[in-house]
């Protein structure tokens, strides 16, 4: 019956009590993704197995009962102001793009963010006339300066910065909280159309 079940992370040193929904990393995430050998989500899985199990369970039902994990998060949401979309993993199609824009718009009350290196799946959703609610804070995941992506709708932007780097000046600093700037709207919760925020390489 367990199986049955998705899981939703109570959070963790960055998120605080922000609460989220994961997938599995590099199964879900794009095919060329330039982060996959320095991919925490995977560093993460291999230290602990539990973790690993709770990613592919998520998928998994994702894949077979769909209609079931979002009745769930749904339930979840409501106890909810502050939610993420994976901190391990991305929206692997259109049609889980679409189904999670559309539960965010039901559940007005809450405040969503994700962050995404599936480029083409949002530009096509918003190109045929879908649109991001706004209450859900989509930022586009970059990768330095030679990783290049396609932001046609001006999406605000998640940068990194390696080591020996300096970061624009006009540069949002992440604050390291979520909880904390999720409560204040600022950072990455009040993220615009136009701006970039940066993290360091960790």
């Amino acid at each position: 019956m367990n199986d049955l079940k998705i899981s939703i992370s109570k959070g963790n040193v960055k998120l605080h009590d922000v609460t989220s929904f994961s997938l599995p990393p590099v199964t879900t995430c794009r095919k060329d993704a330039p982060c996959k050998k320095d991919c925490y989500a995977c560093k993460i899985q291999r230290l602990r197995p539990a973790v690993k199990a709770a990613y592919e369970r998520n998928y998994k039902l994702l894949k077979e009962n769909p209609e079931s994990v979002f009745k769930q998060l749904e339930a979840h949401l409501f106890t909810v102001r502050f939610f993420r979309f994976h901190v391990s993993g991305d929206f692997y199609s259109a049609e889980y793009f679409s189904k999670v824009m559309d539960l965010a718009r039901s559940c007005s009350w809450c405040k969503f963010i994700a962050f995404t290196k599936q480029y083409e799946i949002v530009n096509d959703y918003i190109k045929n006339g879908g649109t991001i609610p706004e209450n859900f804070n989509l930022i586009f995941s970059a990768w330095g300066k030679d990783w290049k992506f396609p932001n046609p709708y001006n999406l605000p932007v998640a940068e990194i910065i390696f080591k020996g780097e300096e970061p624009d000046p006009e540069w949002l600093t992440c604050g390291g909280n979520c909880q904390e700037c999720s409560c204040k709207g600022v950072g990455c919760w009040q993220l615009k159309k136009g701006e970039t925020i940066f993290f360091e390489k960790h």
